[in-house]
C-alpha cells in the first residue's frame, strides 16, 4: 500500500510557487520559439509575376536589399521530365524572354513552394485545361521558373536546401547539379539527399531560367520542399556559414557546461543525473550533425542516424528523470522497480531493429507519426513522474518541473519541418536555453549556498573564537613539528639515496683491488701491490671526506645545531687564510689578491669555526677550478642601509672554468656538481651545500654569478654586528663557562 505524507500549508505554497514559475518560464520559452520560428521563414519580398509568367526582380538590388526567396511563381509539369530544350515561345512574346510556351505541356502555374512538396501547390496555383489528375506523392515532375534580375547585378548564387529525392538543376540551359538518378520508373530511380548551392556568372540579358526535373519514389514530400534563396554569392554562403556557426556555438556551450558540470557534480548526492543530462545534450548535437546540410551522407544514412539519435534521446531522457529522486518504500515509481525503463528500452530496440533492417520506412508519414507519438508518450510519462515527485521532494522542484517541460517541448519540435532561412532547428534553441538556464540555476544556487555557509561560518567563528585560541597555537606547533619531520624524513631519504650511490663507487673499487690481490696469491709485483694499496687509500680518503661532509651537513640542518655565537672579525679571518693560501700557491702561476678595509674589522656575530669553513671552501673551490694562471680576487666591505642595519659583503672572484648558465640555480643543492666541474675534479657535491647552510644559519645570503670559461663570482652577505649583539654574545659565553664550572664541582 502506498502511503503519502499530507502537505501542510507551507508546503502547498512552495509547490504552488514552483508551478507558477514553471508556467511563466514555459510562456517565455514558447514566445522565444514563436519569434525564432517566424523570423526564420523563407518568404519572398517584392515578388511580382508579370503577364509572361516571369518573376520580376529587375528593380531588386541584391547588394542593398539583400537576398530574396523564390517561394512562388513556379510552373510545375506533373508526370513529365523536361529539359530546357523542350520549351519554345510564341512570336508575340518579348524575344528577350526564355523560350516558353505555356500551352505546349500540361502544367500548374504560379505554384508556391511548400514543405509538403508538389502535392501542396498553394492557393494561387492554376492548372492548365489538360490536367485532370491530381499530383501523386510518389511520381516525377519538372519545376520551372523564369526570373528577371537587374542586368548589372553581377554574379548570382542560389541555394537548394531540399529537393526530394532525385533531381537535375538547369540554369539558363546549363546543367549545374545532379542529385541521385532522375527516372520515370522506380527501378531506375536512385535516392539521394543534398544541400546544394550554385553560383552563376553575370547575366547580361537579366533573365535567369531555372528548370528542375525531379522524381520521388521514396518520401511523402516530393519535389522542392524549401524555397531557394537568390542573392550574391556572399549572401548565399552566409546561410550555411551562419548555420554552422550556430551549431558550433551550441557545441562550445555544451563543452563548457560539460566541463564545469563535471566539477559541480561532485557535490551531487546522485551523479547519474549529471551524466544523463550531458548525454542528452551530446545526442542532440549528434542529431544536428547528421543533418544533410552539415554532413550529407549517401542513401538513407542521414535519416537513419537521425532516427537512431532521436529514439536514443527518448531512452536517456527516461533514465535522466528516473535518476532525479531517491528510491523510497512508499514511492510509486520504486514499486515499479525500473520496469518502465526496461519497457522503453525494449520498444526502442524494436523500432531501431525495424528501421535498420528496412530504412525505406523512414520516408513514410506513418513512421514520422509513430516516432512522434512514441516520444510524446515517453515525455508525458516523464512529466507525470516529476509532477508526482515534486510535492514529495520540493527542494529542487522548480528545476525538475522546468526540465521536464522543456524536454517535452524539445522533443516535440525535433521533427518539425520548416522552410528556414538559417538552419537553426527549434529544439536546438531549446537546448541553448536549457544550457544557459542550467548554468544560471546552479550559479544562483551555489552563490546562495555560499552566502548561507559564509553567515554560518562567521557566527561559528564568533562563538568559538575564545575557546580555540589555545588549540590553534598547539595545532600550529604540531603542524610545524610535523612539517619539519616530513622535511627531515624526505631529506634523509634523499641523502641516503645519494650517499649509497657515492659510497658504492669507492667501495666497489676497493673490493676489486682486494680481489685482485687475493687472486694473485703472491705472484703480483711490488709495484702493482703498491699501486693497488695507493688507489685503495685514495678511495678510502674519498669515503672519509664524504662521510665528514655528511655529518657536518646533517648537524647544520638540525635545529639543535650548536652555534657558538661570538663577535668574529671577518677581516682578520680572511687575512689569515690569505697568508696561508698565498704560501701554497708559491711555485705556481696562480695568484691571490685581497682587498679589505683598513679601518673596519668587518665584525659579525657567528661561529668562527663554521665561518672559517665557509671562506676556506670558497677559496679552495676557486683554486681548484682555475687553470695554472688562475687569479683569485677576495674583496670585503660594509654596506650601510638607509634605514639602518649594516651588512658585510664578501665577494670571491676567479677566472676559472665557470658554471653553465642552465646549471647555476642548482649549484647549492646537495650532491649536485656541474657537468664541467665533474670533468676537471672529483668531489662529493656537498661543499657548496654546507656553505649555504652555514651562511643561512648566520642569517646571511649567498649567491653566485658565472659565465662559462670566463670565471665565477660568489657573493656572501652577513648582517653586521652592533654593540648590543657583542654584549649579548659575551654574556652568553660567560654563562656557559659558569655552567661548565658548576658541573665540574
Amino acid at each position: 500500500m502506498i502511503t503519502n505524507t499530507p502537505l501542510d500549508g507551507k508546503d502547498r505554497r512552495i509547490v504552488l510557487k514552483m508551478f507558477v514559475r514553471t508556467v511563466i518560464f514555459l510562456v517565455v520559452l514558447l514566445a522565444v520559439y514563436v519569434v525564432v520560428f517566424l523570423a526564420n521563414q523563407r518568404h519572398g519580398n517584392s515578388l511580382v509575376v508579370d503577364k509572361s509568367g516571369a518573376v520580376d526582380l529587375s528593380a531588386w538590388n541584391f547588394s542593398e536589399d539583400g537576398r530574396n526567396y523564390l517561394d512562388f511563381g513556379w510552373q510545375v509539369y506533373p508526370n513529365q521530365l523536361l529539359n530546357p530544350k523542350d520549351f519554345t515561345y510564341p512570336e508575340f512574346m518579348d524575344s528577350t524572354l526564355p523560350k516558353y510556351d505555356a500551352s505546349k505541356f500540361p502544367h500548374y502555374s504560379d505554384v508556391s513552394i511548400s514543405t509538403n512538396g508538389w502535392v501542396d501547390r498553394g492557393w494561387n496555383a492554376k492548372a492548365s485545361p489538360e490536367i485532370t489528375d491530381p499530383m501523386k506523392r510518389f511520381n516525377f515532375a519538372t519545376y520551372r521558373i523564369v526570373i528577371k534580375v537587374p542586368k548589372d547585378s553581377g554574379a548570382i548564387a542560389l541555394d537548394f536546401p531540399e529537393i526530394n529525392q532525385a533531381a537535375k538543376i538547369y540554369i539558363n540551359g546549363v546543367q549545374y547539379e545532379v542529385i541521385g538518378n532522375v527516372s520515370t520508373s522506380k527501378e531506375d530511380y536512385e535516392y539521394a539527399e543534398a544541400y546544394t548551392t550554385i553560383q552563376i556568372p553575370p547575366q547580361g540579358t537579366g533573365i535567369v531560367e531555372i528548370v528542375i526535373p525531379c522524381s520521388n519514389f521514396s518520401t511523402p514530400f516530393g519535389g522542392i520542399a524549401i524555397a531557394p534563396a537568390i542573392g550574391t554569392p556572399a549572401q548565399i554562403t552566409e546561410i550555411q556559414t551562419s548555420s554552422k556557426i550556430w551549431l558550433s556555438s551550441v557545441l562550445t556551450l555544451f563543452l563548457l557546461i560539460a566541463v564545469t558540470g563535471f566539477y559541480v557534480s561532485f557535490t551531487f548526492m546522485r551523479k547519474q543525473k549529471y551524466y544523463y543530462f550531458i548525454l542528452i545534450i551530446s545526442i542532440s548535437i549528434s542529431y544536428e550533425f547528421c543533418d544533410k546540410v552539415f554532413n550529407p551522407l549517401p542513401l538513407y544514412w542521414n535519416k537513419l542516424l537521425q532516427a537512431t539519435f532521436f529514439l536514443l534521446m527518448s531512452l536517456v531522457a527516461a533514465l535522466y528523470f528516473s535518476s532525479l529522486y531517491p528510491k523510497t518504500e512508499n514511492d510509486l515509481f520504486s514499486k515499479i522497480k525500473n520496469w518502465d525503463v526496461l519497457i522503453i528500452f525494449a520498444a526502442i530496440c524494436a523500432f531501431l531493429t525495424v528501421y535498420w533492417l528496412n530504412p525505406t520506412l523512414l520516408n513514410n508519414k506513418s513512421t514520422i507519426v509513430a516516432n512522434t507519438l512514441f516520444a510524446s508518450i515517453i515525455n508525458l510519462y516523464n512529466f507525470f513522474r516529476v509532477l508526482y515527485m515534486t510535492p514529495r521532494h520540493p527542494e529542487e522542484g522548480t528545476f525538475h518541473l522546468i526540465s521536464a517541460a522543456m524536454g517535452s517541448i524539445i522533443f516535440s519540435t525535433m521533427l518539425i519541418r520548416s522552410p528556414q532561412i538559417y538552419f537553426i532547428p527549434l529544439h536546438s534553441v531549446g537546448i541553448v536555453i536549457l544550457i544557459f538556464g542550467t548554468a544560471l540555476y546552479f550559479t544562483i544556487r551555489y552563490v546562495s549556498n555560499y552566502n548561507q555557509i559564509s553567515r554560518f561560518t562567521v557566527e561559528l567563528e564568533r562563538a568559538v573564537q575564545e575557546k580555540t585560541r589555545s588549540i590553534a597555537r598547539v595545532n600550529a606547533e604540531l603542524v610545524n613539528a610535523n612539517q619539519m619531520l616530513l622535511k627531515n624524513e624526505e631529506a634523509r631519504k634523499k641523502m641516503m639515496s645519494n650517499v649509497s650511490h657515492d659510497l658504492r663507487t669507492p667501495i666497489t673499487a676497493i673490493r676489486g683491488y682486494i680481489e685482485l690481490i687475493m687472486n694473485f696469491k703472491g705472484k703480483t709485483t711490488k709495484q702493482n701491490l703498491e699501486a693497488y694499496l695507493n688507489n685503495m687509500h685514495i678511495r678510502s680518503v674519498q669515503m672519509e671526506q664524504l662521510i665528514d661532509d655528511l655529518v657536518q651537513l646533517t648537524r647544520l640542518e638540525s635545529d639543535n645545531a650548536d652555534m657558538m655565537l661570538q663577535a668574529v672579525s671577518l677581516r682578520d679571518m680572511i687575512e689569515n687564510l690569505y697568508e696561508l693560501y698565498v704560501m701554497e700557491c708559491e711555485g705556481t702561476n696562480k695568484k691571490i689578491t685581497l682587498d679589505l678595509p683598513d679601518n673596519d674589522a668587518l665584525t659579525i656575530m657567528g661561529d668562527p669555526n663554521r665561518l672559517l669553513r665557509v671562506i676556506e671552501n670558497i677559496i679552495v673551490n676557486g683554486l681548484r677550478y682555475t687553470e695554472e694562471n688562475g687569479e683569485i680576487d677576495i674583496r670585503g666591505f660594509r654596506e650601510t642601509a638607509l634605514l639602518g642595519g649594516d651588512s658585510i659583503h664578501l665577494i670571491f672572484r676567479d677566472n676559472g672554468i665557470g658554471i653553465p648558465p642552465a646549471e647555476l640555480p642548482y649549484i647549492f643543492d646537495r650532491f649536485y656538481r656541474a657537468t664541467n666541474a665533474s670533468v676537471h675534479k672529483n668531489g662529493s657535491g656537498l661543499g657548496l651545500s654546507i656553505v649555504k647552510s652555514i651562511v643561512e644559519k648566520h642569517k646571511g645570503k649567498i649567491w653566485a654569478e658565472s659565465r662559462e670559461k670566463m670565471g665565477s663570482r660568489f657573493h656572501i652577505l652577513f648582517p653586521g654586528a652592533n654593540a648590543r649583539d657583542i654584549e649579548r654574545a659575551k654574556a652568553a659565553q660567560d654563562e656557559k663557562r659558569n655552567e661548565k664550572k658548576t658541573d665540574k664541582m
